[in-house]
């Protein structure tokens, strides 16, 4: 069979398979394929194509494949599954990804939903309308109920007798969780610490009581930073009562955090957050990225309007229009520049609010040197091409300004945004060059008046006042 990487002689083959209309080698080509190698090419084929490969995809496998694609396709793909095949691919999701599944069918159709749920066993059910009482952006909706709790009373010999009789359906056996019988979290015990000890050690004496927890509304980002910092692989989750009522696991949160990182970087791009981009049309993609793109367009507006208010002066001293991309331009790259770092580490907790004058003081020397040294370039630059004296201290003042300036704007703005409840993230590069636009002209007219308005004031009829 052809290796997971080589996805298009595998593709190749999996149409050949299709296309000979043969259920019988189509079932053979999927046994043979992993869950992962047919998500390799998922995206290649045609919604038909993936119908028909999917009814006939074993209940474990197509499960494998439903709980990594996205809450739009899941529905659609599974419409098309009479009701006792979805209930077998439904039964084999683990609890937190079957709740979530049920909550993407139920959006799409009620009644479906309903009759799926008459074919699923009690317990199945019973786990599944639990966990779906919890937002799924916390704890609660990322965690799986699959776990093994112990009395601290048994000993070794008992948990491991337990562990063989029971053969416990839990996502993780390396860690067992210690609780009383009201389930409150007592402590937490490794499977290496119980193998390696006496067989008759109870497992208060050799469990660890000072866990580290998380509750169900717990954000899912605050979740994900918790396991990074400790290196967890699994993380206890507890209701308001101190009750253990799941664990979180590290492959959800590498999905959360591939799933935050995403959004982040949309949002400093200025770009929708909630649209699949490899599926989605133009008239989609039209509809979702020109809102802020319209705002963008309206507010670079001000641009004009204050070219618009100094035009007298560009009239006058032409040159000077030359020189303005490259001024407003610098402003937006350094704003951008410094908004990201400083975005970055608020969104990593490396800073918090209480940092802000400590970044500031920091960003005043990074911009002071940053303006001196663009500044500099720029007065020789003109010197060096213009040989006009006056224009060139001019430049090298605005450039100076426009770049220490624009450090504070990138600095600040994600500052004042967590300040008032908004995702720093959302101070996106087209938002920062729109700021620096406007406030680098400003800058730069007033300074050519400052340096160059008694000269442009012994011209004949002209006056620095519109």
């Amino acid at each position: 069979m052809t290796s997971s990487f080589d996805t298009t002689a595998l593709l190749t083959e999996l149409r050949a398979a299709l296309a000979a209309d043969d259920p019988t080698r189509l079932s053979s080509q999927l046994e043979d394929l992993r869950a992962q190698q047919l998500l390799d090419v998922w995206s290649e084929l045609q919604p038909e194509e993936r119908d028909r490969a999917f009814r006939l995809v074993r209940p474990d496998k197509a499960a494998e494949v439903i709980s990594n694609l996205s809450e739009e396709e899941q529905p659609v793909l599974l419409g098309s599954l009479p009701p006792s095949q979805l209930a077998e691919v439904l039964e084999e999701l683990s609890p937190d990804d079957l709740a979530d599944t049920l909550q993407a069918l139920e959006a799409r159709d009620p009644a479906q939903v309903e009759e799926v749920k008459s074919l699923l066993g009690p317990q199945t059910l019973a786990v599944a309308d639990a966990l779906a009482g919890y937002d799924e952006e916390e704890a609660g909706g990322l965690m799986t109920p699959e776990f093994i709790s112990v009395r601290a009373s048994m000993t070794a010999r008992q948990v491991l007798d337990f562990l063989r009789r029971a053969h416990p359906d839990a996502e993780t056996i390396y860690y067992l969780y210690v609780v009383d019988r009201a389930d409150r979290l007592l402590g937490v015990l490794s499977l290496r610490d119980l193998i390696v000890s006496a067989q008759e050690t109870r497992v208060e004496e050799i469990m660890h009581g000072d866990v580290v927890k998380t509750h169900t509304d717990t954000d899912q980002e605050d979740v994900a930073r918790l396991m990074a910092d400790y290196d967890f692989s699994v993380l206890p989750v507890v209701d308001v009562d101190g009750r253990l009522v799941g664990i979180v696991t590290v492959d959800d949160v590498l999905d959360v955090l591939e799933e935050e990182a995403t959004e982040d970087i949309h949002r400093l791009g200025g770009a929708p957050i909630d649209i699949d981009y490899v599926r989605a049309n133009p008239w989609l993609l039209f509809r979702k990225r020109a809102s802020w793109l319209v705002l963008l367009v309206v507010s670079m507006t001000l641009t004009f309007n204050v070219i618009a208010y100094y035009e007298t002066i560009i009239e006058e001293v032409v040159i000077l229009a030359a020189f303005i991309p490259l001024l407003i331009g610098t402003g937006g790259n350094v704003g951008s520049q410094v908004a990201t770092l400083v975005v970055r580490a608020l969104a990593t907790r490396e800073l918090e609010l209480r940092d802000y004058l400590k970044v500031l003081a920091k960003e005043i020397g990074t911009g002071l040197l940053l303006g001196g040294a663009f500044g500099l370039f720029m007065t020789l630059y003109v010197l060096f091409f213009r040989a006009e004296p006056r224009i060139a201290v001019a430049l090298g003042i605005t450039m100076v300004l426009i770049s220490f300036t624009a450090n504070l704007v990138g600095a600040s703005l994600p500052f004042l945004f967590r300040r008032v409840g908004i995702d720093p993230a959302l101070t996106s590069s087209p938002g920062i060059t729109t700021i620096m636009d406007v406030v680098g002209l400003l800058i730069y007219f007033r300074v050519v008046i400052w340096i160059l308005g008694p000269l442009l004031e012994a011209s004949p009829g002209f006056s620095l006042v519109p």
